[in-house]
């Protein structure tokens, strides 16, 4: 069991130096204006990226009450990264949806994780890459299928 924790404790160090570098490296890329975005914005705007949802929907994903999730819609649309549109479907339902500065701060994104690609991803093998995703893979599955359970 000391092996593998030893193992563990080598893959996660050098797992959170690399998450730690390429955030601040990615914070850098994106500039000033988006360095007021908090985490739960971050994953707001990710979760938005290829879909619309209610308020409700926004609250359960972030397990939070529907009122806190309005309040975060509310200030991420002052800024125009969200807009709230009436559902034509269900008059009481708000749909919310990428704003200008969402798509904008996508499109920067986008920018960033290709320059990201071919500094770092591009240096490695193909099968070096395919090996990582399967690992990465097959730990995904293990924590999704405990927490199903």
């Amino acid at each position: 069991m000391d092996d593998i924790k030893a193992l563990y404790l080598a893959i996660k160090e050098k797992n959170d130096a690399v998450t730690a570098f390429l955030l601040q490296e990615i914070r850098a890329m994106l500039g000033a204006e988006y360095q007021d975005l908090t985490q739960k914005q971050v994953m707001l705007l990710e979760l938005l990226r290829h879909q619309t949802m209610t308020i409700n929907e926004i609250a359960e994903s972030f397990s939070m009450t529907p009122s806190a999730a309005s309040q975060l819609v509310r200030k991420m649309e002052e800024k125009a990264y969200v807009r709230r549109d009436i559902n034509p479907a269900d008059r009481r339902e708000i749909i919310v949806r990428l704003g200008q500065a969402g798509q904008a701060y996508h499109k920067k994104m986008d920018e960033v994780e290709l320059h990201l690609m071919e500094k770092y991803y591009g240096k490695l093998r193909r099968e070096d890459l395919e090996k990582l995703k399967e690992i990465n893979d097959k730990l995904y599955d293990l924590i999704m299928k405990e927490h199903r359970s």
